[in-house]
């Protein structure tokens, strides 16, 4: 079931709770959209809440901006999606002159191959709702990644072809990359945001959900050694969580799984929704307030 199908009662009532309350809070403080992480998933939350009406957006990151912030930095950039083949995938790239094209082999990559692999991958546990709105979305969401945020995609000849007979022949779905890989990516993304007017602040870290009315209304952030309460009608999490999260993958993963290393991200997603769910039915105000 996608976000926007969720009982929307709570978000009306948080909402008009929140318009009321705004009249007592320090307007610096207030936005009309936070998200919490900057990587891929964050930064194109940020974009799309922009996009869709919101004029002051702020993107929480804690890891200092040096650090390359987000995990996306650190990956190769490389992407999986639906298409119909070579002549599907050759308008977003940038890196295959007609010649170069005249030599590649590239089967179409089909909605059932995409949901074959991740259920197949999961041994069919993966959620079959979330599983097919990945899938369905993944082609107009690279389209808009390349448009819209301008990254810079490239055929991962690299990680995805062979040479064969003076042919390059790809296989598997991941046949998208990124110029300069997880780098690029993020960079791409960080230039957009700044081009929309959107807020990035670094080393800040987002300690708890501020809940009122029945809903979440903004969040408490660790900031130059102070705690600052930010105020938005549309509180979005985009920090990771289950991998961080030494008990989650314990249960789920196996015992082992405890003992592994993760990166930059967060159990801010698990640990504060989960707190605010246990106590309230689903509600889409901890996601957004735009369609």
């Amino acid at each position: 079931m996608a976000l926007r199908d969720f009982p929307s009662n709570h978000a009306h009532n948080n909402s008009l709770f929140f318009a009321i309350s705004k009249l007592l809070m320090d307007p610096e403080n207030i936005f009309d959209c936070i998200v919490v992480g900057s990587g891929h998933a964050g930064s194109c939350a940020a974009l799309s809440a922009v996009q869709h009406g919101c004029k002051r957006v702020v993107v929480l990151e804690k890891a200092p901006q040096e650090w390359g912030a987000p995990n996306g930095f650190f990956t190769a950039g490389a992407m999986r999606t639906v298409h119909a083949g070579l002549d599907d995938v050759l308008p977003i790239v940038s890196n295959v002159t007609p010649e170069v094209a005249s030599t590649i082999d590239m089967d179409p990559y089909t909605p059932t191959d995409f949901s074959g692999d991740i259920q197949r991958l999961s041994e069919n546990r993966s959620d079959e709702a979330l599983v097919n709105a990945l899938v369905g979305e993944s082609r107009e969401v690279v389209e808009w990644l390349a448009r819209d945020v301008r990254v810079p995609f490239i055929l991962s000849f690299n990680r995805q072809a062979y040479a064969v007979e003076g042919r390059q022949k790809f296989w598997g779905g991941m046949v998208l990359s990124v110029i300069d890989g997880g780098k690029g990516l993020i960079a791409a993304h960080q230039a957009r945001l700044k081009e929309a007017g959107v807020e990035t602040w670094y080393s800040s870290r987002v300690t708890e959900l501020i809940v009122k009315g029945g809903g979440i209304s903004g969040v408490r952030v660790e900031r130059d050694g102070t705690t600052i309460a930010l105020h938005s009608s549309s509180v979005i999490l985009a920090c990771g969580g289950f991998e961080a999260s030494q008990e989650l993958r314990a249960k789920y993963l196996g015992e082992e799984w405890r003992r592994a290393r993760v990166g930059n991200n967060s159990n801010l997603n698990i640990s504060c929704s989960r707190n605010f769910f246990a106590e309230k039915p689903c509600s889409n105000s901890l996601f957004s307030s735009f369609p």
